[in-house]
């Protein structure tokens, strides 16, 4: 409770890849997951080059696709990532690579196209995962990338309130 309603950044939005988001604004949010991890899902796609595509051309990673962001095996926390377009390079090849759930709706879809990704990756300028992690969102960082996207509030709806 609180860590996804404290302004999570947007900070590693690429274009025609991904956003990753899922660290707080608040470092203090952060610290309790510093050393937690999930054990990966099991892969529920078919794996190898030719499973990249299906016959019609559809990629196994669709626009809009959530799937834990991670560094290797059984390395993913609270960090996500969402397919800013379909793309058949992160395909679920490796092991935290593997989508959980998808965007609906058209207004889902709007917002996605509207997320900034100006900024890049870090190697291209963007912000600093370690800073984010470690200081949070900081007047530094709102002044340095005033055009990053933030998630300002995330509500949990029953089975009662799907569809």
């Amino acid at each position: 409770e609180g860590h996804f309603n404290s302004g999570i950044p947007m900070f590693r939005c690429i274009d025609d890849f991904i956003c990753q988001f899922g660290l707080s604004a608040d470092p203090k949010r952060n610290e309790p997951y510093r050393d937690f991890t999930l054990i990966d899902d099991p892969q529920w796609l078919p794996q190898g080059d030719k499973y990249q595509h299906n016959k019609k051309g559809v990629k196994r990673f669709a626009k809009g696709y959530l799937a834990y962001a991670g560094s290797g095996n059984d390395s993913r926390s609270t960090q996500m990532i969402v397919t800013l377009v379909a793309d058949e390079d992160l395909g679920g090849e490796s092991p935290w690579e593997v989508p959980w759930g998808e965007l609906v709706g058209k207004h889902s879809y709007k917002t996605l196209s509207k997320f900034y990704t100006g900024y890049g990756d870090e190697d291209e300028g963007g912000p600093s995962q370690e800073y984010l992690e470690d200081k949070g969102v900081t007047p530094h960082i709102r002044s340095k990338f005033d055009q990053m996207d933030y998630i300002n509030s995330c509500v949990l709806l029953d089975d009662e309130h799907q569809g």
